[in-house]
């Protein structure tokens, strides 16, 4: 898999002082499993990866809405747990609940925002969010279809993405933002292990 290139988001005064997407215990917790498992799995330490990725899964339809790619993700990789664990009408189930959670991740992607936790509102007369421009949104759906996409190659296939774990400890926002929650969903889709 191609290593996914960040594209230049521009920002303002205004970005770091505007609404916008804030992280929660949920939101670190998933992060948390997600990379260890992946970690665990790229090492061979399946157990671990699956006992991982089901506290994932747990947090994220717990928490997560309608369309975040981060259930879509979690989904993902329970369902290969399931296929590995040869149990075939739950993975293809779960598969099934990935790619419905993918087609919904345009109402997520609209919502993002480029502000960061305990920001205060532009101004005090306004409700309105800072919102991303097209060129982004088009930069997000197209990371959004890049993991809808390793999801259909690993039902179909049983094809594991490559570098994702890779790219995501080097592409890692350190800033706390919505694009760093769809970057975790989409690259940390099981990666191949070591062999």
């Amino acid at each position: 898999m191609a290593v996914v290139q960040p594209i230049a988001v521009e920002t303002s005064a205004a970005d770091h002082a505007g609404t916008g997407a804030s992280f929660g215990a949920a939101d670190f917790a998933w992060e948390r499993c997600q990379e260890q498992a992946a970690v665990a799995y790229r090492t061979g330490d399946t157990p671990t990866a699956s006992r991982l990725w089901a506290e994932g899964l747990e947090i994220a339809r717990k928490h997560f809405g309608r369309g975040d790619p981060r259930l879509a993700a979690s989904l993902t990789n329970q369902a290969l747990v399931m296929r590995r664990r040869r149990q075939d009408y739950q993975a293809k189930r779960l598969f099934e609940d990935a790619f419905l959670v993918w087609a919904d991740s345009w109402r997520w992607i609209l919502l993002m925002t480029p502000g960061h936790p305990g920001s205060q509102p532009q101004a005090a007369h306004s409700d309105q969010l800072e919102i991303y421009d097209e060129t982004a949104r088009a930069y997000f759906m197209a990371l959004a279809e890049r993991g809808r996409l390793a999801t259909a190659r690993l039902e179909h296939y049983d094809e594991l993405p490559k570098d994702g774990l890779a790219d995501w400890l080097e592409l890692k926002p350190k800033r706390l933002s919505d694009l760093r929650k769809l970057l975790a969903a989409v690259l940390l889709i099981a990666p191949c292990p070591h062999r």
